[in-house]
């Protein structure tokens, strides 16, 4: 396993999943296994948030095991593209499970075009990492990989367009046009990358568990906020 690859929770993470092999049963039946994804629009935070919550969750009283990591894109690209890291990913699932896995898989993207085999690396990528639990699974259509799996908490972060082009702004260090081009450029780019794969509506409120407007919160408001949804929606 190449450690560099990955931070201090992510490597934690890696070799508790190895370790509980042995536990791991059907990836739909894992309901004590909960995870979170988060789907923003541009320009609202969402890594910031989920980092947040990462600090949340593993400082309180009784540590969770695995400690809680968030995977946003380049993470998971650099697991995706790492063999190592890969394959000792697909390790952490026992034998009756892989081929659970790859059924679902099979099912799912059986009438997808060879070009889209690499989407298909990251919905297995991403199914994984759900199935292990204690994950936070910022963007890349990860609710939509994801629907139908137990323990699953489903969150949207919007916000106005005067915040977003702001934050972008900072962040970029550019001016208010560029800002604000940016932002329809790349809303537009993102809703466009849902519908080329999967029927989707990523605007529709239905489609999550809980919608944060953060023009009425603080980042680590919202990143409370998700975590309280989360374990109201686990308690039911």
């Amino acid at each position: 396993m190449n450690t560099p690859a990955v931070d201090k929770y992510i490597s934690a993470q890696f070799k508790y999943w190895q370790q509980q092999k042995h536990t791991v049963t059907e990836p739909e039946k894992k309901s004590r296994r909960r995870f979170i994804t988060i789907s923003r629009e541009y320009g609202c935070s969402a890594c910031t948030i989920a980092q947040e919550m990462v600090t949340i969750l593993n400082s309180a009283d009784q540590a969770p095991e695995p400690p809680w990591a968030a995977y946003e894109r380049q993470v998971l690209d650099r697991v995706m593209e790492d063999m190592g890291l890969s394959l000792h990913l697909a390790r952490t699932l026992t034998d009756d499970a892989q081929k659970v896995m790859t059924g679902i898989l099979k099912t799912a993207f059986s009438n997808l075009p060879p070009q889209v085999a690499v989407y298909q690396k990251l919905a297995e990528t991403i199914r994984l990492l759900a199935t292990n639990g204690n994950v936070i699974i910022v963007g890349r259509a990860a609710n939509v990989i994801t629907r139908g799996m137990a323990g699953g908490f489903h969150v949207m972060i919007v916000a106005p367009m005067d915040y977003k082009v702001n934050n972008i702004m900072k962040f970029k260090n550019i001016r208010k046009k560029e800002a604000e081009q940016l932002v329809i450029e790349n809303t537009a780019r993102r809703v466009n990358y849902i519908k080329e794969y999967v029927d989707f509506d990523v605007a529709d409120p239905h489609n999550y568990d809980l919608v944060v407007n953060l023009a009425h919160t603080t980042t680590k408001g919202a990143a409370r906020l998700i975590i309280e949804g989360m374990k109201l929606k686990s308690s039911q």
